[in-house]
């Protein structure tokens, strides 16, 4: 028994990796054993970047759960991290305005598209100029 606990306390290894193993337990529909994995993230790592996009994955395992105000609660503290995230939080709030839409908030749900819309677009423009000056 005391083998097992041990196993249960290994030191937190490569936090990529696990966000991977997140990633495809939620591919493969298996929402609790997502969250479990990226709540450890959360818990354990330091880098900013990790901690976000485990945010995000744990957002959309509880989106799937059915359980919207811990999706919620998720898809903002991402948020909180958003120039951590690749996308500069724009999947994020896309997550975000899904729930909205779920719980009928249509206010809220088209405020966060336009959000991801308002940052998608800045990142197509800061695309454009950067291959403009690479040419």
């Amino acid at each position: 028994m005391q083998a097992e606990s041990d196993s249960e306390e290994a030191p937190f290894e490569d936090p990529e990796l696990m966000i991977d193993v997140g990633n495809e337990y939620l591919e493969m529909k298996k929402y609790r054993q997502a969250v479990a994995i990226f709540e450890k993230i959360i818990k354990n790592e330091q880098g900013l970047t990790h901690i976000a996009k485990a945010y995000n994955g744990c957002g959309i395992a509880y989106a799937e759960l059915g359980e919207y105000e811990k999706a919620i609660e998720q898809f903002e503290a991402a948020l909180n991290l958003s120039r951590y995230l690749v996308d500069f939080g724009a999947k994020t709030y896309r997550n975000l305005a899904q729930v909205y839409e779920l719980l009928g908030e249509e206010d809220k749900a088209k405020e966060n598209r336009e959000r991801a819309e308002t940052i998608e677009l800045s990142q197509y423009h800061f695309w454009v100029t950067m291959s403009d000056e690479l040419e």
